[in-house]
């Protein structure tokens, strides 16, 4: 509700005409608009929208180049990488035959390989892979050693007891059907 400019009298703000005096309200407040200042926006108070604007995005695209895609961006570093893993699965290989030689059974975990597995755990991990391993006892003493590539792009390595090492380039764990290295 609100007063008539022409009579005073009390009026509903919907009504377009006073109901008492016949007014014509809405040329009224279209002149009333019409009268209001215009703001203008300051030159600087527009730069420095647009200054954050662009920052905005310059650090969402850092961001997603940082997070999502993947960390080697070199010709020779995702082959450096797979030839390292590719050692250190060697070098898990080798401590698990030397330990079903002496012990005539392969280890329920790398633990009892010592310093040597750890070792080459940890360059795969750093290279980007996560090692699986799993060992059998029925029928026969067998073992599975796989490593997992984190990075698109890089190669998944297969692992057990004939010494073979299988490869594939699918984002999946390599498998004994897999091609042989």
């Amino acid at each position: 509700m609100y007063a008539c400019p022409q009579c005073e009298a009390e009026i509903n703000s919907a009504s377009e005409i006073c109901p008492r005096c016949g007014a014509d309200l809405a040329g009224q407040a279209q002149e009333a608009l019409a009268a209001e200042p215009v703001k203008k926006r300051s030159v600087p108070r527009l730069i420095f929208i647009w200054a954050s604007v662009i920052a905005l995005i310059a650090l969402c695209l850092y961001l997603f180049e940082w997070y999502v895609l993947p960390e080697y961006s070199a010709t020779g570093a995702p082959r450096q990488a797979e030839a390292q893993t590719v050692d250190a699965l060697r070098s898990l290989q080798s401590g698990l035959a030397l330990y079903y030689g002496a012990e005539g059974r392969y280890p329920e975990s790398l633990e009892p390989l010592g310093a040597q597995a750890r070792a080459a755990a940890q360059t795969a991990l750093r290279n980007g892979y996560s090692l699986e391993y799993s060992a059998t006892r029925n029928p026969a003493p067998a073992y599975s050693l796989g490593a997992r590539a984190g990075r698109y792009g890089l190669f998944s390595f297969y692992a057990d007891q004939t010494g073979a090492i299988h490869k594939t380039r699918q984002n999946r764990p390599a498998t004994a059907q897999d091609p042989v290295l």
